[in-house]
């Protein structure tokens, strides 16, 4: 098992599928600004959703889009990458110093070997700050490692899947929109239902000024079991 270099890289690195060999590895759209020592920096593609807002957004050239301190970006790469069809090369994708030193979280994940298409990559922004990103902008590396032996099992992830892991991601932040939502609305609001519904009662007296308390520890209560 070795780490290939760029030298090793350029040797059986192709732009187009047409007329690979097995030994082939595929990358389109390629850019040599991205080609590193010892790996390829992916961009920024089409295609990014954001846990703290709702549907995905589509980039084009000139694009960006912004991620929310505590948020999480889940963003496909503007390369297809096809590795070679001989399963004897992995890849490893590692995060940008740049991007984490500014807040962004580490990237570990692997590509398996008979991997085809756009990659999509999950970030978290841990910085106080929002954090931006462009479209063609590169954020993480992918580094390719020579397998001592060519791998049986199948990745079984193909890439029609990243719709279905953006469906699900949506789904959980609308989810938790909500969530948030409630938690933010339903204690002042049930506070103000007991308070007026006590003034009416008992107008400007104890009971007026318990009712008030039993609103408060019930919304104190409900923002509990909200946050569980």
């Amino acid at each position: 098992m070795s780490l290939l270099t760029d030298a090793d890289l350029v040797k059986i690195l192709k732009k187009e599928e047409e007329g690979a060999t097995d030994e082939n590895l595929i990358i389109f759209p390629f850019s040599n600004d991205s080609l590193t020592p010892i790996g390829y920096d992916l961009r920024v593609g089409g295609i990014v959703a954001t846990s703290d807002t709702i549907g995905r957004k589509k980039l084009v050239e000139g694009d960006s889009f912004t991620i929310s301190s505590g948020a999480t970006a889940l963003v496909t790469t503007l390369e297809n990458i096809v590795m070679p069809k001989n399963r004897l090369l992995s890849g490893l994708i590692e995060s940008k110093v740049t991007k984490v030193s500014k807040g962004l979280s580490h990237i570990s994940t692997t590509v398996d070997p008979d991997w085809k298409g756009n990659l999509l990559i999950a970030i978290h922004n841990h910085s106080n700050e929002k954090f931006k990103l462009t479209y063609g902008e590169s954020f993480c590396t992918i580094i390719f490692i020579k397998n001592l032996s060519a791998s049986n099992k199948p990745c079984e992830k193909q890439p029609g899947r990243l719709d279905v892991f953006i469906d699900k991601f949506e789904q959980e932040a609308a989810k938790a929109a909500k969530k948030r939502a409630i938690k933010e609305f339903a204690p002042p609001v049930i506070v103000l239902a007991f308070s007026s519904f006590g003034y009416f009662l008992f107008q400007n007296t104890v009971g007026f000024a318990a009712s008030v308390a039993i609103g408060v520890a019930i919304s104190q209560y409900v923002s509990a079991k909200l946050s569980q």
